[in-house]
Order: C-alpha cells, then sequence, then structure tokens
C-alpha cells in the first residue's frame, strides 16, 4: 500500500520533505513515470523517465499545474500542456491522489476525462512534469 500526501502544498517555513530512499537494488520492480527516490548507492535524487531512472541534475526538472474546480457534472477538463500518457501527469481532487489506471483518461491532446465528475467545488490539480 502506497503512502498518500493529505495536503499537496508545504507550509511557508517548511525546511524539506523525505523521499523515498534505498539502494539501487531496491529500486521499485514497476516504476512508474515521474517516480523520484533517493539511491543510497549514487548518493543521488534520481526519477524514472518512462524508460530508466536517471539522476536529477541541477535546474533539469520543472513542473507546470493545471488547477481547476469540480461542479458535480463535468468529467473532461481542457489542459494547457498536451499529454499522450495518463502516467505522465499526476493528479488530485481535493487532497486524494488519482489512479491513472482507473480515475481519468487523456486523449493524446489536451482534454483529461474524469470516469465520473469531479465533486462540486473540489479543487483539481493536475501536475505535468518537464523533464529536459
Amino acid at each position: 500500500m502506497g503512502n498518500y500526501l493529505k495536503n499537496r502544498v508545504l507550509e511557508s517555513g517548511s525546511t524539506s520533505v523525505v523521499v523515498p530512499s534505498g539502494t539501487t537494488a531496491q529500486r521499485p520492480q514497476a516504476p512508474t513515470f515521474g517516480q523520484f527516490r533517493y539511491n543510497t548507492d549514487l548518493a543521488a535524487l534520481e526519477y524514472f523517465n518512462g524508460i530508466q531512472f536517471v539522476q536529477v541534475a541541477a535546474g533539469e526538472i520543472g513542473y507546470t499545474v493545471d488547477s481547476f474546480t469540480g461542479d458535480g457534472s463535468t468529467t473532461v477538463f481542457t489542459m494547457s500542456i498536451q499529454e499522450s500518457q495518463t502516467t505522465q501527469i499526476i493528479v488530485f481532487v481535493g487532497s486524494i491522489y488519482q489512479d491513472p489506471l482507473t480515475a481519468y483518461t487523456v486523449d493524446g491532446g489536451f482534454d483529461i476525462t474524469f470516469t465520473s465528475a469531479p465533486p462540486d467545488q473540489e479543487p483539481i490539480s493536475v501536475i505535468h512534469t518537464d523533464f529536459v
């Protein structure tokens, strides 16, 4: 079972966050796109780019967040960045992480379609990682 974040925003004055860590041999058996971890063998932060784990270099990763608000009936929202796979984004409805295999689809364009409408007045955050 995974860990879930209750609050998706770090409070002002926060000094750090803890990311999963382990040796190269302890990498996940089936990693997902954008997964971060600290490799204790390499003494480096690394991420899974969809093919392999690579080390993070300074200035290498950025992100864009699309923010929407649910109305209880709308299931399709237009993102600011085109995506071809559900695993290329991280999605939260309220503070609940949405499973990319069951909660939504992307059309290879700018639309994200939820399998059921997000609740009325519930914030929706779609996080795009910009690997350069």
